[in-house]
């Protein structure tokens, strides 16, 4: 019985190096873009600033996390703007249940590695002045009308993964990200409301 225990253990070790762990790492790049460039942000998680980067565009590298991220960026003349980066899952991890077992997913839970943010997120922060209330209604409409596309697609790139990483896990990455781009429209018009024309 000792004999196949050890057996046992010298097969798990030999299969962690498959698992999100090892091939993907526990921490990523985040690449910080802004219109316009020069803003300053900080992106942080639970509250903590987790990263700054002086001048957009930039990038700070960031460990993986199942808690989403808050990026928040400022520019004088411009009004601020934030962002929830949330934290989806990573399609690869399935395959830990063939190759890494219980181990494997439970290593990849622990750090983080079974999750992934988008390598990039892109703000825009609005003038503080506009010229008029068309050019800012006009401003603003587009900017919510490029909201729902990118989340759009997002929702679709989520629904071509739902097979591998699961129904329950599915479900709550779309309800996420729903909440995501309800949450950045309702800043959109929030934004609206505090400038000034003319």
């Amino acid at each position: 019985m000792p004999r196949l225990l050890r057996l046992v253990a010298l097969l798990s070790i030999a299969l962690l190096p498959a698992c999100a762990t090892v091939t993907s790492g526990t921490s990523q790049s985040l690449a910080i873009q802004t219109e316009p460039t020069g803003a300053a942000c900080t992106v942080s998680r639970q509250g903590a600033v987790i990263g700054t980067v002086g001048a957009t565009p930039g990038s700070v590298e960031i460990s993986k996390s199942r808690q989403d991220l808050a990026v928040a960026c400022t520019r004088r003349d411009f009004l601020p703007a934030s962002q929830v980066v949330v934290a989806e899952a990573q399609v690869m991890t399935a395959g830990n249940i063939l190759l890494g077992g219980v181990i494997g997913l439970a290593v990849d839970a622990a750090t983080g590695a079974m999750t992934r943010y988008p390598t990039s997120v892109s703000l825009i922060l609005p003038p503080s002045r506009f010229a008029s209330e068309a050019e800012r209604d006009g401003f603003f409409a587009g900017r919510a009308a490029e909201t729902r596309r990118r989340h759009a697609e997002r929702l679709q790139a989520l629904t071509s993964q739902c097979a591998v990483i699961g129904p329950d896990a599915c479900d709550t990455q779309t309800r996420a990200l729903e909440a995501e781009r309800d949450a950045a429209l309702v800043e959109l018009e929030r934004q609206r409301g505090v400038t000034t024309t003319g």
